[in-house]
């Protein structure tokens, strides 16, 4: 029974139902979150953003940033929901700059493990533990590494339709990292082409106009929106285009252990995606290639996002992205 209730959770397509960012960056924990869509046992992605030279509207300089972002999870017993899993995620931010105010290079990584179990025939509890280090000095700053906990109770109400009760603790959250936070989630299916959540810190919607397109949104608290639309040109062929937002924390090796540098930034997108499908040399292979607009991008420093200081506001320059994600 509660293999049937996490196929139906996934049939509802719950986005990010932890992280208040975007999927650029996620924590390992998140992804252990976020139910399995079939039978795999392996899921791994990866993605480069190379973006223009612009400057830095301070002062002139010349600026350039790259990013590159990896993620996978493993389960051991494929065929089922409860099975333990793990996860990790890597991000890295080149910022190719000769100002002082900025660091050269940022990353966080993260590394989580998950255990569910039965609570009844319609409930069961998650249990994830984790952490993860996120500054400009890889692995030397001992204030940069940071816990990541989660417990999530999911009860299922009918077909499609059920809730989730959070309490979150992550240590590098953009937002109250110091504490945990409660989040609660309903989902459910309104009709054969729409699906939605309600909930706090995140709400989406998923609609299905026809069998070519899909149209998703998500709002994640306090103030992010993201949305996609997508179109199936041809058989293992997609377009797309979307709009992202995205915020990120870092400790800096020479600041205070109470302020940390975030970078934020909006990208508007489009691009074209391959799909591998039964029959295929890699059927379990999508590959992505876009191009895209990066705006209102932004460092700050503070402690969380209800205070902070500008350091550097970067020109809005166009971009490229590559990425290949895997499951088998």
């Amino acid at each position: 029974m509660l293999n049937v209730i996490g196929r139906r959770i996934s049939t509802v397509a719950i986005v990010a139902l932890i992280s208040a960012t975007s999927a650029t960056a996620q924590p390992a924990s998140t992804m252990l979150a976020n139910p399995w869509a079939d039978e795999r046992s392996v899921e791994f992605g990866a993605d480069w953003w190379g973006q223009s030279e612009g400057d830095v509207d301070q002062n002139g300089m010349d600026v350039r940033l790259s990013r590159y972002q990896t993620a996978g999870r493993w389960r051991l017993d494929p065929g089922d929901q409860l099975s333990p899993t793990a996860a990790l995620s890597a991000h890295r931010l080149d910022i190719h700059s000769s100002d002082p105010m900025l660091p050269k290079r940022l990353v966080d990584v993260s590394l989580a493990g998950s255990a569910t179990l039965a609570v009844d025939q319609d409930a069961s509890l998650q249990v994830i533990l984790g952490g993860g280090y996120a500054g400009d000095n890889a692995f030397g700053d001992g204030s940069a590494y940071y816990a990541l906990a989660d417990l999530i109770v999911t009860r299922s109400l009918g077909e499609d339709r059920g809730y989730k009760l959070i309490l979150d603790y992550n240590g590098n959250r953009t937002i109250f990292p110091d504490v945990p936070l409660p989040g609660f989630i309903y989902y459910d299916r309104l009709n054969e082409q729409t699906t939605y959540t309600l909930g706090f810190p995140t709400s989406s919607i998923t609609w299905k106009p026809d069998d070519r397109t899909t149209v998703r949104a998500t709002y994640f608290l306090p103030t992010t929106v993201n949305a996609s639309v997508a179109y199936e040109l041809a058989d293992r062929w997609s377009a797309y285009g979307s709009f992202e937002s995205s915020l990120n924390a870092y400790r800096i090796d020479s600041d205070p252990d109470n302020r940390r540098l975030m970078f934020a930034q909006r990208r508007i997108e489009g691009g074209i995606v391959w799909t591998g499908r039964q029959g295929d040399s890699f059927p379990g292979v999508e590959v992505r290639v876009a191009c895209g607009y990066a705006f209102d991008q932004e460092f700050t420093r503070g402690f969380d996002v209800r205070d902070t200081d500008t350091v550097r506001d970067i020109s809005d320059e166009p971009y490229i992205r590559v990425g290949v994600t895997m499951g088998f």
